[in-house]
């Protein structure tokens, strides 16, 4: 399966061609409500630009994919840009290329090269993520078993999200759902009848890996 990558903050990069400056930014979205958010506060941001170009695509499976060139030649622009973002197997992503003509025309191989290039440069330069599919668990255990079940979940680098000390120690954590089935069992031999487990939940969860 292709792993399926994101990125969780906005970034950006400027490049100039030819006098030509070209401003990608990248963004998380959700829905293509905060895409169409997005687009528009850059607009905004950029009143004096000749153009300003965007691809996103929403969805595990990239189920919707949106690409604009924006008053630039079909082709030149939106597309380059979602190629970069499929390439790099990201999903809920949006870019978008920002152009102040400089006076210099590039042509159609030069505009390609000047959109996908940019885009391409501010995907290296931000922090991605990869979504990890992970159970989301509910520990309850008595006191006696805290410290050795605080070690058991390092050891097994499970994410603790919630913690709750009432009659009874009550954990929330979060562990890849590859890993759970022998987590659990694990846990059950080793404290028998003094813990419970349950299944809360299946998430994707963003975890950073090396860029």
């Amino acid at each position: 399966m292709t792993e399926l990558l994101t990125v969780t903050s906005h970034n950006s990069f400027e490049l100039i061609e030819k006098k030509s400056r070209f401003i990608a930014e990248i963004f998380p979205i959700e829905s293509e409500e905060t895409a169409k958010n997005a687009i528009a506060n850059v607009q905004q941001n950029n009143r004096e630009a000749n153009h300003v170009v965007f691809a996103y695509t929403l969805g595990l499976k990239s189920e919707t994919q949106r690409e604009s060139d924006n008053g630039e030649p079909s082709g030149t622009a939106g597309k380059p840009v979602l190629d970069v973002i499929v390439k790099n197997n990201l999903v809920n992503v949006l870019i978008t290329v920002t152009r102040y003509f400089g006076g210099i025309k590039l042509g159609a191989g030069g505009l390609i090269r000047a959109y996908s290039g940019t885009a391409a440069k501010v995907v290296e330069q931000t922090k991605i993520f990869q979504l990890v599919l992970q159970d989301k668990l509910a520990v309850t255990a008595d006191y006696a078993s805290l410290d050795r079940l605080q070690y058991f979940i390092q050891q097994h680098h499970a994410e603790i999200t919630k913690s709750d000390y009432g009659q009874q120690v009550n954990v929330t954590l979060l562990i890849p759902t590859a890993d759970s089935s022998r987590f659990q069992e694990e846990l059950i031999n080793l404290f028998s009848a003094r813990i419970g487990i349950k299944k809360i939940a299946e998430i994707l969860s963003p975890t950073p890996i090396k860029h």
